[in-house]
Parts: structure tokens; sequence; C-alpha cells
């Protein structure tokens, strides 16, 4: 019973998710990746997502009753029935997705409801859940483009408290525990069915959980070597593949930023590397985007806080018309420089965020925001709020001492405080008993 989803190409991410959490991946006890994923996951139980594929138009009774059945089927299901919140909480975001193509009748939304009612009375301690689900119906019941993919927010590589989150190094047992579970996921049923359209926001959380640490040469050169055992096995998504391996070998913490080339609000070109020198914070960002808004009082408090340092704000604008980010940077007062990327979709209304910046580099999820060194190395990535403002800070100190050192000949401890400065040796010079120091740089009493 394998099927063919339809593509998630235009569904985007916008800082809010579904949000079920999922416990997949190893979860600690030491299984293999994939084997605690849900079983409404692990098996097929609803008819091909490509049935539903009407181009906008409507969707007939025939194909809606095998929708309904399938859904009856696997929410009465032994499987459901051992872990309903967590087995019927995928179940019915399958059934809302397949919504999202055709144009559903008022009378088909209705028995819907009719159904949640029923399930609402036999399951009432899952209300919670249910009535969450419910509320997503109205918006999916209308014709859309496209349909997310299975895993739109299924957070299946386990507990991000189990993976370095502020820029620490990743351990190799967390790398390889990372690439069993993508592997584990991207042979999920639905998923190898249609692996290029299925897999890209598997990948992208994939690359998301890479950026929050530190990966070493040998931990790359394993995840170069699966994405080539992957490319010999998926030939025809052989371009597909080589998108994400670029987002995972050049945009991770300790790699170069690739350069960024583009003509900024006022129709000047300007480039990333112009900004060498300085530690850069890069935000993706655009007004229809509400998290996106959410910063700008932090960046606002940036450009006051560095307003002296060699630090510099830049913004990628995904706004469809150019007039709206101009309007927002003077009523925000956010003076700083920023590339106007929604010129290459004339036709887009409000949202232009697949522009060819943000293609590529892969930005899926808005804001998304990286900061920079001196250097041009990426230091974090989706740092936000007060945490942003750290990062810039921590740079900056990690700068001025480097500059330091360099000037002085000294070295810092790791295990210090900053202000204790290992001197190199100098030839012993005879100290008389006034001049006599402790080991602290006091002078005895």
């Amino acid at each position: 019973m394998m099927r063919q989803p339809l593509a998630l190409a235009g569904v985007g991410v916008v800082g809010i998710g579904i949000g079920f959490l999922l416990s997949g991946g190893l979860g600690g006890s030491g299984e293999a990746p994939g084997a605690d994923f849900p079983m409404a996951i692990q098996q097929a139980w609803f008819p091909p997502v490509s049935d539903y594929d009407t181009g906008g138009g409507p969707l007939d009774d025939e194909r809606f009753d095998g929708l309904m059945s399938a859904l009856d089927e696997a929410l009465t299901a032994k499987e459901t029935l051992a872990d309903f919140e967590r087995e019927a909480d995928i179940h019915l975001w399958s059934l809302t997705r397949r919504l999202a193509v055709p144009e559903v009748s008022q009378a088909q939304l209705e028995r819907i409801q009719s159904y949640l009612d029923d399930l609402v009375a036999r399951h009432p301690e899952h209300s919670e859940m249910i009535e969450y689900r419910r509320t997503f119906l109205p918006s999916y019941a209308t014709s859309r483009p496209s349909v997310p993919g299975l895993t739109f927010d299924l957070q299946l590589f386990g507990d991000a408290d189990s993976y370095p989150n502020r820029g620490e190094p990743f351990t190799d047992g967390q790398v390889d525990r990372l690439l069993g579970t993508l592997d584990a996921i991207i042979n999920l049923p639905e998923i190898a069915a249609d692996f290029e359209e299925e897999a890209a926001s598997t990948f992208w959380r994939f690359g998301g959980r890479l950026q929050r640490g530190q990966v070493s040469e040998d931990q790359g050169a394993r995840i170069s070597a699966y994405f080539d055992r992957l490319t010999e096995e998926h030939p025809g998504a052989a371009d597909f593949l080589a998108r994400q391996r670029f987002l995972v070998e050049n945009l991770t913490p300790g790699m170069v930023a690739p350069n960024i080339v583009g003509t900024d609000t006022e129709g000047v070109e300007f480039a990333l590397e112009d900004y060498r020198g300085k530690v850069v914070a890069l935000i993706f960002s655009g007004q229809w985007c509400g998290p996106c808004r959410g910063e700008y009082p932090y960046q606002r408090a940036m450009l006051d806080i560095f307003d002296e340092d060699e630090v510099a704000l830049l913004g990628v604008n995904s706004d469809a018309r150019l007039e709206t980010i101009q309007q927002a940077k003077e009523d925000e007062g956010l003076d700083y420089r920023t590339w106007w990327d929604g010129h290459s979709q004339p036709d887009a209304e409000t949202v232009a965020a697949e522009g060819p910046i943000a293609t590529e580099w892969g930005v899926r999820g808005w804001p998304t925001i990286y900061v920079i060194d001196d250097k041009g190395v990426i230091r974090f990535v989706n740092k936000r709020g007060g945490a942003l403002i750290d990062a810039v800070d921590q740079l900056l100190s990690d700068q001025r001492m480097r500059e330091y050192q360099e000037r002085t000949g000294t070295t810092v401890s790791p295990n210090r405080p900053v202000r204790a400065l290992i001197v190199p040796a100098q030839p012993a010079q005879p100290v008389s008993e006034e001049g006599k120091q402790d080991g602290n740089g006091n002078r005895p009493d």
C-alpha cells in the first residue's frame, strides 16, 4: 500500500509549528534509531496523498469516504489505543494534510466535525488534543497549492537537551545517533514513496540540529560519506541531495559563511564579505512574519548597545513589496542594511520567501539568524532575543582578547577568568624584599 505524496513546495514554516513533540530517535535507551517512532508513521494507514491532488477542484464523495474510513480504522486499531494521545494526534494530522489541496464541501466538513465530536465522547481524557487538531480544519479545508509533508513538524530527532545547544562540540555518539535517526525517518513508508518531496522537512530538521553545535573534521567526513551513499541510492534525487549537503557542510558553526551579493533596499549592491572584520548578525526576516517582528525590539537594542563596536546587523528581507520593508525599517527604527530578496517573485502578494538568497541558504523557518565572527566564520545559529545579544557580545569579547594576546604575546587559560593572564616566561630578575609579590600579583602586607 505504497503511496506517492504530493510536493510540499511553497509550504513555509513561520517560527511556530504544529506542536507535537515525539520521543523518537534513540531516546537514551540504546535501541536502534526509529525503534520508538509512533506506529502512526511506521505503517501506511491512509490512501496515498496523491489521491487528493484535485488541483484545487472538489473532493468527490468516493475519495472522501475512503479517507474517513481509513481514519476510523487507524483510530480504532490496537496500536493506536495502546498510546492514544501520541498515535491519534498523528492520525488526525494525516487526515488534515490530505485536505490541503482539494476543495472540501461544507457537508464534508460537517461530517468531519461530527466525527470529532464522537471521538471526544469516546476519549474524553484526550479531548484537549482532539480539540487542538480541530482548530486546523478551517484553514486546511480550503484549496492550497501544496501539501505539508508527513514530518512537517514532527520532531523525531529526540530531546534537544540530549544534543549540543550552545555551540559546544558534538560527541561521536551524538552524530551517529543523528545520522541513524535521519536514515530511519527517510525510510518511513510515506517518505520513501516520494523521497525528494517528503524528505525536505526532515533534512531541514537534521541540519537545524547540527547548527546547534560544533562538528569535528572526522564527524563531518562521516556525514559527507552518508550523503555519498544516499546519492548512490537515490540517483534521481542527486540535485536535491546536493542542496541538502550544501546546507550541512557550509551553514553549520565553524564553517566560513558563503558570500552574499545583492542589492539593498535603496538599490545599491553590496556583499557580506564587505563586513569582514566585524561581528555580523545576519537576520532572515519579513514584515509578514509575526515572530520576525517580535525580534525588532532586540534589534533596536543591539543598534544602541553596539553602536561604537565593530558589529553589523544585516538583513535578508522576504516581503513581496519593496515598499513594505522600507516603511517597516522607518517605522520600527531598524537602521541597518538589508538585502531585498523578494524581487525574484513579482507575482507574490505578501510573502516572497523563496528568493535567491533564502533559497541558497536553505531558509525554511522565519526568522533565521546567523552570528558570524570577524573572520567570516559562522559561530551561532538561531539565537534570538537576549541570547542573540549575548552571542554577539561573546564574540566581541573573544575578538578583543585575541587582539590583546596578539599584541602582547600573552595567552588566556580557558579555565580561568579573562583577567587571569598567563604571561610568557621572562628571565629572572633580582627583586628587593620590598618588591616581592605573591602568586596573584599582590604585594604581601
